[in-house]
């Protein structure tokens, strides 16, 4: 962050990106000129310098074709990426771009894909298709530790193997999840998470929103408070929107929890 501006890093928006996630990166600067704060959004693509600053990191979801078509890239940037979640920046990694912030994607036929690392996890191909309503209950700890209820939707068919200690990102209500028998969904490591939300998340879930960028802004010593008057229209259809699908969810799906 420069004296007046909050950067905001989109990883490969092009290859990574076919679920709205620009909408990720708009909910990041909208909320964030609520709280008088501006914003710079920069777009790395293969073949970019790395970049060695930033204040939040957004991947997007993708499919394998893009994942394997950025080649070795993705360990070339993956290090500066990791780093960076290291610092305390968050990392919002969504769909297949929570795939690719794993250590490997394994997939049904090939060799495995390289990941970020950002997540000490595996991502492998091949599960049942989930594709749901999602309704969660985040273990995010930036959400003041109590449980936050988000909605979402889920599309993949992929099994996340986390590894020792990684905490999930929610317990899952409605969904499917990281995978069968265990319903829980996505990582956390520090003030970044991994998540097969889409939608996207952070527009329909304007709470998450602050969250991130409150960590964002904490590790610079500059406070986060956006205007109530000036989000109170986005806070009432976000709000609107959960409560329809979470109605949905309670005559379609029969809840796991």
């Amino acid at each position: 962050m420069t004296a007046d501006r909050l950067t905001i890093l989109h990883v490969y928006p092009r290859q990574m990106g076919v679920s709205g996630d620009r909408g990720n990166v708009a909910a990041l600067v909208r909320r964030a000129e609520a709280a008088d704060i501006a914003t710079e959004v920069v777009e790395y693509a293969p073949g970019d310098p790395v970049p060695t600053t930033a204040d939040v990191v957004v991947v997007g979801n993708g499919p394998l074709s893009a994942m394997r078509s950025l080649g070795a890239d993705v360990t070339r940037v993956g290090g500066a990426v990791r780093d960076l979640a290291a610092a305390g920046v968050p990392v919002v990694a969504v769909g297949g771009g929570f795939d690719l912030a794993t250590n490997e994607v394994v997939p049904t036929e090939g060799a495995p894909v390289a990941g970020f690392g950002v997540f000490d996890a595996r991502a492998v191909r091949g599960a049942e298709r989930r594709v749901n309503y999602f309704v969660l209950d985040t273990r995010y700890p930036l959400l003041g530790g109590a449980s936050t209820r988000l909605a979402g939707f889920e599309d993949h068919a992929t099994r996340i193997e986390l590894g020792a200690g990684v905490e999930p990102f929610a317990d899952v209500v409605s969904g499917g999840g990281n995978q069968a028998g265990a319903p829980v969904e996505g990582a956390i490591v520090g003030t970044s998470f991994g998540t097969h939300t889409q939608g996207p998340i952070l527009p329909l879930n304007p709470q998450l929103t602050d969250a991130v960028l409150a960590a964002a802004t904490a590790r610079l010593d500059r406070a986060y408070q956006p205007d109530a008057e000036r989000t109170a229209t986005v806070d009432r259809y976000a709000r609107e929107a959960r409560a329809t699908i979470d109605r949905y969810v309670d005559k379609a799906f029969k809840r796991i929890a």
